[in-house]
């Protein structure tokens, strides 16, 4: 269980809230809308109403006991103010959502940990399952590389991994196996054979994907 703190109750923000507290952690969310606030205060752990733009305010809630804190304000200054504030005052991890590589750079300056690009991640995995009917998941690693769910190869149906070399033939590494019942198990041997009724989870390059999994 992680402490997170969310500052901004906006559509990332919230939802955002909302799956932390689902997953077991404790989760305080703060906006400047009180509307906002009202109607999520009893779905997390704790909720607060105020301007975080201010550094007293940021002080008071103890900034530095967080394991993570989110920054889900989609405006550029007050983003940056936040960020800011959050470094002067200890915080231990600072993950911020970017509208724009501007944005990002700016805010990486002002002390941000990490970058979250929710609609353009969101918008790009969308593309990858609905451009290709032969991949059915997506978890996308940085900007060439992914896990994929994916069919068995008909060329690979009958052989083993060992038989495929499949890292060097394909450059892709498979992860598990996914039966007709969704139920997922590790593939950790290299005699592993791959039959048609499964999906599999592979990672790799998005190029050495896209040849695999090209429509026939």
């Amino acid at each position: 269980m992680k402490t997170t703190l969310v500052i901004g109750a906006g559509r990332f923000g919230k939802h955002l809230a909302l799956e932390l507290c689902k997953m077991g952690n404790e989760v305080m969310l703060v906006d400047r809308n009180e509307q906002l606030i009202d109607e999520l205060a009893h779905r997390v752990t704790a909720a607060e109403i105020g301007d975080y733009t201010l550094y007293s305010n940021l002080q008071a809630l103890g900034v530095e006991d967080y394991d993570y804190i989110f920054v889900c304000i989609g405006k550029f200054q007050e983003s940056l103010v936040i960020v800011d504030h959050l470094r002067r005052l200890g915080a231990q991890k600072i993950l911020a959502k970017a509208s724009s590589s501007v944005h990002e750079r700016f805010l990486k300056m002002a002390g941000a940990d990490e970058i979250i690009y929710p609609e353009r991640d969101s918008a790009f995995t969308t593309a990858v399952e609905y451009s290709n009917r032969n991949i059915y998941d997506f978890i996308k690693l940085n900007d060439e590389s992914g896990i994929y769910e994916i069919d068995v190869p008909a060329s690979w149906i009958g052989k083993s991994l060992v038989n495929l070399n499949v890292r060097k033939t394909h450059g892709v590494t498979v992860i598990a196996s996914k039966s007709p019942d969704d139920k997922i198990t590790a593939i950790n041997s290299a005699d592993y054979i791959f039959n048609p009724d499964e999906h599999i989870i592979i990672m790799g390059n998005k190029d050495n994907i896209r040849k695999l999994t090209k429509d026939k």
